[in-house]
């Protein structure tokens, strides 16, 4: 039996998905490894399908593929699934969480020759490992105990135990493990929900699974909810483990702000009843205070009432997401901090993952890897910046949620490149068939450059003369006021490497221009006016004017009259969004899906600020969306500032 690594198995999962040769350049770069590794790596992907008389095609120039039908490779893909505890061989890093998950399920000390039995190594390499896993633990707020003669424990408390196991399982399901819980939960979508091999094997029996599984939907159906994907795992995970926490006799200490929340949620006595009927069908007590505990990531459907939080810890989400911003720019070399459509949706993003993080729940994310390989310098960014940032604060977010954070930021990134585009005029002698083939082939070449316009010889300096151009691409020798690159019909390597020389040219042209600027302190101005025709300046100018005043106008409306709930900070931010909210009306893109989540229900605040933020816009004239209110919502807080033991100002959250 061929025995695979993490990596050679990831690589034969991309494989059996994909349905075009695979390059083996184009894998060695998604992996961050080099060419060598993964040839050397194919050698047991090839035998482990040769084992099922599978061929792995591979022919130079073209890549690797198999021709396999659908529903083989569904077969190979479960059978793949069903060896991954008994064939794969763990890296290091991942081999320390098996280690720790194995350890916080354990009572008491295990021997370390024990252990290095469960994880198919020697004693030496369990013992290797422990340095490491205490690392781990150490971010957990937990201890690893050794003792000679009895092996190793982990020492802390319940609820700190019961956050590490969930960080771990989230950490080992891969995409494949999270798409079978969700779509195994209804039997019409195909097998049944798996919560992987090791937990199966570790944290909970199939017989249990499909008694949790049966509640779940009993629930869903009776509340008639529709829960998100990334929810119905997290409630998943919760309930195998509170089960099997709660069934050795390892309870969670009552927290009275954890109960309170529960209580006020409207779906509590719902779940509460089907938990119940769950827990005599197993034989097992529950208190009520556990019941609380396993439904807190249901809680992020429903806005819960301000008074119900009082015992949280709360923090300024504006200030913290200003703060990341500048960090990753930093990092970055980019002005991201200066996108408000970034800090916008950012800081709609961090108020809901902190107010998960205050109530202990972890959300899945099947992309976490991918999205750690596609943009790995942002991903890195990210990263560090987070553990700047919020580390002071207490709060350490997981891989997974900095991958939704990257993808934020990854976003805001490239429309900053968008921006740095040189517009370029191509040209030829027709400026029909040959100027739109090189317009498609350079920008799939050049991805700083943006073709603006296709023009023949003749008709240049009338195309000059109505729109600002940064270089001219020309098939022809021709004379103009910019740099001009002259190229062959079908363009040549040595011809993309002389536009791009230009281009390069022109961005340190361009930063000498600013640096100029900003030397003589001259004041700003906007470069997009170069582009508009001067006969348009005059409309654009009241236009802007118009924009301008009536944002003044309902931001000083609505400042005013929410000013117990907005902190300095918050004000600022809200009278900038409500500026960028009147442009957004004006022009007819408001928020959409954004800030409205279907179906969920408001606190009693919520909807008092609702119906006075649509009296204020009625007032004014205007016609604002809910998903734009909803937006505007996230800058109140529940009750102003609180001061925190430290004496620094935070805002108390009320909305999700």
């Amino acid at each position: 039996m061929v025995f695979l690594t993490t990596r050679s198995h990831a690589l034969l999962k991309v494989i059996l998905d994909s349905y075009y040769p695979l390059k083996i350049k184009d894998v060695a770069r998604d992996f961050q490894v080099s060419e060598r590794t993964v040839k050397y790596d194919l050698d047991n992907v090839r035998q482990w399908l040769k084992e099922r008389n599978v061929i792995l095609h591979s022919q130079p120039n073209k890549g690797l593929w198999i021709t396999e039908e659908q529903e083989h490779r569904n077969a190979l893909k479960e059978n793949l699934q069903i060896d991954d505890s008994k064939t794969l061989i763990l890296p290091q890093k991942d081999r320390v969480k098996h280690f720790l998950f194995i350890l916080l399920l354990s009572e008491g000390y295990q021997r370390m020759n024990d252990l290095a039995d469960h994880m198919g190594v020697s004693r030496n390499t369990v013992v290797a490992d422990v340095k490491d896993a205490e690392k781990l633990l150490d971010g957990w707020r937990l201890e690893l105990v050794t003792k000679q003669r009895y092996g190793v424990r982990v020492d802390g408390s319940e609820r700190h135990k019961r956050y590490a196991l969930e960080n771990l399982i989230h950490d080992l399901l891969d995409g494949i493990d999270m798409y079978r819980m969700v779509q195994g939960m209804f039997l019409e979508n195909g097998q049944e929900a798996r919560t992987g091999p090791l937990l199966e094997k570790w944290l909970i029996s199939r017989a249990e699974l499909g008694e949790i599984i049966h509640s779940i939907k009993a629930w869903m159906n009776a509340a008639a909810e529709t829960l998100a994907d990334r929810a119905l795992i997290s409630l998943l995970i919760r309930l195998c483990i509170v089960f099997h926490r709660v069934q050795r006799g390892q309870l969670v200490t009552a927290d009275d702000a954890e109960l309170g929340e529960a209580r006020h949620w409207s779906g509590y006595e719902l779940f509460s009843h089907e938990v119940r009927a769950l827990c005599q069908r197993l034989h097992v007590d529950i208190p009520e205070h556990e019941i609380a505990y396993a439904c807190l990531p249901l809680l992020g459907t429903e806005q819960v009432p301000r008074e119900a939080r009082a015992g949280r810890i709360v923090l300024d989400v504006f200030q913290a997401t200003k703060e990341l911003t500048e960090a990753v720019s930093n990092r970055m070399l980019a002005p991201l901090h200066e996108d408000q459509e970034l800090m916008r949706l950012l800081f709609a993003h961090l108020d809901d993952s902190l107010n998960r993080y205050r109530q202990g729940v972890l959300f899945a994310n099947p992309l976490t890897e991918e999205i750690r390989r596609s943009y790995a310098r942002m991903f890195d960014a990210v990263k560090r910046s987070c553990e700047e940032v919020f580390w002071q604060r207490g709060v350490y977010w997981l891989d997974a949620d900095i991958a939704y954070f990257v993808l934020h930021f990854q976003a805001g990134y490239d429309r900053w490149l968008e921006q740095k585009k040189a517009d370029a005029l191509v040209v030829c002698g027709t400026g029909r068939g040959t100027s739109r083939f090189l317009k498609t082939y350079l920008e799939s070449e050049l991805r700083s450059l943006r073709v603006v316009g296709l023009c023949s010889s003749t008709e240049v300096e009338k195309y000059l003369a109505s729109r600002r151009v940064d270089v001219i691409i020309s098939v022809l020798p021709i004379k103009a006021e910019v740099p001009v690159v002259i190229v062959s019909p079908l363009p040549t390597r040595q011809d993309i490497n002389q536009i791009q020389n230009c281009l390069e040219a022109l961005q340190v042209e361009g930063g000498n221009r600013q640096q100029t600027v900003n030397a003589r302190k001259e004041a700003w101005f906007p470069t997009m006016t170069a582009d508009l025709n001067p006969s348009d300046l005059p409309v654009v100018e009241r236009l802007s004017q118009d924009v301008i005043c009536k944002g003044y106008e309902i931001s000083q409306k609505i400042v005013t009259a929410f000013r117990e709930y907005v902190t300095e900070q918050t004000a600022s931010g809200l009278t900038l969004h409500l500026l960028l909210m009147v442009n957004r009306l004006a022009f007819g893109s408001p928020y959409q899906e954004e800030w409205e989540s279907l179906g969920e229900a408001e606190s009693k605040e919520w909807k008092a600020w609702r119906e006075k933020l649509n009296q204020l816009m009625a007032e004014a004239n205007l016609q604002v969306p809910s998903s734009e209110v909803t937006a505007i919502m996230r800058y109140f807080s529940g009750k102003g500032a609180v001061e925190s033991e430290s004496g620094s100002t935070h805002t108390q959250r009320t909305g999700h």
